[in-house]
């Protein structure tokens, strides 16, 4: 794969499967290079009707913000974090705040494009140690540990570049609630070192009545905004590290009562 391809298939891997559905998703089979990071901020919102996004009275609302970290160990090795908080205005019984992180350790690697891993993570509700609004948070809102399997594939070539990554997850939730297989898919078709548009599905199965059967889909647009100009006078060997913006949309379809979802993402690597 060139360079280019491969660094513009990278770049809509990590916007696309870290980003999409900050609720849901996590990174995909790919790794970090050893001693490189990246560093994530996104906000949503969910609301029904399709109104109250717009500051109409909202039958069912969530407001979502997140950081998300990881790092390359080794090559084959990414360890990662995530702060998670999600309020509403109209239930705040719904509320939730967590922290959490994972392990990702690449198992296979095929050389043409293909390459399988396995992550292990656990979250950690922290509702208590932020009182006021989120006295009443999410009664479901528990211990969780997560084991999955991810697969993805990468094609690039003439200034363009496309991925396909796939997972299916095993969540424990504690305190006696009813555990969950989560499953996910990712496209994406990056144009050019600009612009890149992905769509992904994510599945959720319940393993028991305490949480409904979900299926999620989520189209979005990435923009990298690369410097224009000569280089830096004091630092001309420096290499770029452009922001990349990405927004996107999500839709429920076994539950429309939640409302279309929207966000904004922005991502930069250290």
């Amino acid at each position: 794969m060139r360079p280019f391809g491969a660094f513009a298939l990278c770049l809509a891997l990590w916007a696309a499967i870290v980003l999409s559905d900050p609720g849901a998703a996590r990174a995909g089979a790919w790794t970090r290079t050893r001693g490189e990071g990246l560093v994530i901020a996104t906000t949503a919102r969910r609301a029904s009707p399709l109104g109250a996004l717009t500051g109409g009275v909202a039958d069912s609302e969530a407001n979502i913000s997140q950081i998300y970290l990881e790092y390359g160990l080794t090559d084959a090795l990414t360890v990662g974090a995530r702060a998670y908080a999600e309020f509403s205005f109209a239930a705040p019984d719904r509320s939730a705040a967590s922290l959490g992180g994972f392990l990702r350790q690449r198992v296979w690697q095929d050389g043409n494009g293909g390459i399988a891993s396995v992550q292990a993570g656990y979250d950690q509700p922290v509702d208590s140690l932020l009182g006021g609004s989120f006295a009443l948070a999410d009664p479901g809102a528990v211990p969780e540990a997560h084991l999955a399997g991810l697969y993805g594939r990468g094609w690039g070539g003439l200034g363009s570049s496309s991925f396909l990554s796939t997972g299916a997850a095993w969540h424990w939730r504690g305190d006696g609630f009813d555990d969950e297989l989560r499953l996910e898919a990712t496209g994406g078709h990056a144009w050019s070192r600009s612009w890149m548009g992905i769509l992904s599905l994510f599945g959720l199965i319940p393993l028991g009545p305490d949480t409904d059967a979900s299926l999620k889909i989520s189209p979005s647009v990435a923009h990298t905004i690369w410097p224009t100009g000569v280089p830096h006078a004091r630092r001309p060997h420096r290499k770029p590290n452009p922001p990349t913006v990405q927004l996107g949309v999500s839709y429920d379809l076994l539950n429309r009562g939640d409302g279309l979802g929207i966000s904004v993402s922005i991502w930069r690597r250290f």
